[in-house]
């Protein structure tokens, strides 16, 4: 299996949140939304996989693909 930004980026988060984990404290999203992300981004990464078969452009694409999340996500929030 090749090592893409999408697959670092999910070992990143899935390590955070279970670091995080803690019987006492609230979650910060439940495991169900925790599980689609999973398959989002794995379909995500699947499919970049698919469609691209340079692995240098499947790393500039994933990490272009994450950075506009990103600024997405942080437009949304102050919003």
């Amino acid at each position: 299996m090749k090592l893409t930004p999408l697959n670092i980026a999910l070992a990143v988060i899935l390590v955070w949140v279970i670091s995080e984990w803690q019987f006492d404290q609230e979650m910060i999203f439940t495991w169900g939304w925790l599980i689609i992300w999973i398959v989002v981004v794995c379909l995500v990464d699947l499919a970049f996989r698919l469609i691209f078969k340079d692995l240098k452009q499947i790393w500039f694409l994933q990490i272009a693909f994450i950075l506009i999340v990103g600024m997405l996500m942080i437009i949304l929030k102050l919003q």
